[in-house]
Protein backbone atom coordinates (compact mmCIF):
# COMPACT_ATOMS: atom_id res chain seq x y z
CA UNK A 1 0.00 0.00 0.00
CA UNK A 2 2.83 2.39 0.86
CA UNK A 3 4.61 1.68 -2.42
CA UNK A 4 1.42 2.25 -4.40
CA UNK A 5 0.91 5.63 -2.70
CA UNK A 6 4.54 6.59 -3.36
CA UNK A 7 4.36 5.49 -6.99
CA UNK A 8 1.08 7.34 -7.60
CA UNK A 9 2.60 10.49 -6.13
CA UNK A 10 5.64 10.20 -8.40
CA UNK A 11 3.58 9.47 -11.51
CA UNK A 12 1.18 12.38 -10.95
CA UNK A 13 4.19 14.72 -10.84
CA UNK A 14 5.30 13.75 -14.37
CA UNK A 15 4.23 16.36 -16.92
CA UNK A 16 1.67 15.28 -19.48
CA UNK A 17 1.04 11.88 -17.93
CA UNK A 18 -2.57 11.08 -17.03
CA UNK A 19 -2.68 8.79 -14.01
CA UNK A 20 -5.77 6.80 -13.07
CA UNK A 21 -5.99 6.29 -9.32
CA UNK A 22 -6.07 2.69 -8.18
CA UNK A 23 -6.65 0.60 -5.09
CA UNK A 24 -5.08 -2.43 -6.78
CA UNK A 25 -1.47 -3.41 -7.38
CA UNK A 26 -1.64 -2.00 -10.91
CA UNK A 27 -1.82 1.59 -12.11
CA UNK A 28 -3.08 2.70 -15.50
CA UNK A 29 -1.35 5.67 -17.10
CA UNK A 30 -1.99 7.48 -20.38
CA UNK A 31 1.08 8.85 -22.06
CA UNK A 32 1.06 12.21 -23.76
CA UNK A 33 0.49 11.91 -27.46
CA UNK A 34 -1.88 12.59 -30.27
CA UNK A 35 -4.96 10.37 -30.07
CA UNK A 36 -5.13 10.44 -33.87
CA UNK A 37 -1.69 8.81 -34.02
CA UNK A 38 -3.14 5.72 -32.35
CA UNK A 39 -1.05 4.00 -29.73
CA UNK A 40 2.34 5.15 -30.96
CA UNK A 41 3.31 6.83 -27.69
CA UNK A 42 2.54 3.75 -25.62
CA UNK A 43 4.26 1.44 -28.11
CA UNK A 44 7.41 3.57 -28.08
CA UNK A 45 7.47 3.80 -24.28
CA UNK A 46 6.83 0.06 -23.97
CA UNK A 47 9.74 -0.71 -26.31
CA UNK A 48 12.02 1.75 -24.54
CA UNK A 49 11.21 0.40 -21.09
CA UNK A 50 11.66 -3.18 -22.31
CA UNK A 51 15.09 -2.24 -23.69
CA UNK A 52 15.93 -0.96 -20.21
CA UNK A 53 14.91 -4.26 -18.62
CA UNK A 54 11.55 -3.07 -17.29
CA UNK A 55 8.42 -4.90 -18.39
CA UNK A 56 5.02 -3.22 -18.32
CA UNK A 57 1.83 -4.01 -20.20
CA UNK A 58 0.88 -2.02 -23.27
CA UNK A 59 -2.93 -2.05 -23.14
CA UNK A 60 -3.43 0.44 -25.98
CA UNK A 61 -4.76 -2.14 -28.40
CA UNK A 62 -7.33 -3.63 -26.05
CA UNK A 63 -9.95 -0.89 -26.39
CA UNK A 64 -10.15 2.56 -28.02
CA UNK A 65 -10.54 4.15 -24.59
CA UNK A 66 -7.10 2.78 -23.67
CA UNK A 67 -5.23 4.58 -26.46
CA UNK A 68 -1.67 5.41 -25.36
CA UNK A 69 -2.14 3.60 -22.04
CA UNK A 70 0.29 1.41 -20.14
CA UNK A 71 -0.51 -0.73 -17.12
CA UNK A 72 2.17 -0.54 -14.46
CA UNK A 73 2.50 -3.09 -11.70
CA UNK A 74 3.32 -1.87 -8.19
CA UNK A 75 6.30 -3.83 -6.92
CA UNK A 76 9.01 -3.54 -4.33
CA UNK A 77 10.63 -0.14 -3.73
CA UNK A 78 13.68 -0.99 -5.85
CA UNK A 79 11.49 -2.25 -8.71
CA UNK A 80 9.28 0.84 -8.57
CA UNK A 81 12.29 3.16 -8.68
CA UNK A 82 13.67 1.31 -11.72
CA UNK A 83 10.29 1.42 -13.47
CA UNK A 84 9.87 5.12 -12.78
CA UNK A 85 13.39 5.91 -14.03
CA UNK A 86 12.81 3.93 -17.23
CA UNK A 87 9.45 5.61 -17.79
CA UNK A 88 10.97 9.08 -17.36
CA UNK A 89 13.64 8.24 -19.93
CA UNK A 90 10.98 7.09 -22.39
CA UNK A 91 8.63 10.08 -22.14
Amino acid sequence: VAQRAWLLEQLVALPGLQVFRSDANMILVRLPGDALAGSAAAAAAFAGMRARGVLVKNVSGLHPMLTNCLRLTVGLAEENRAMLAALKECL
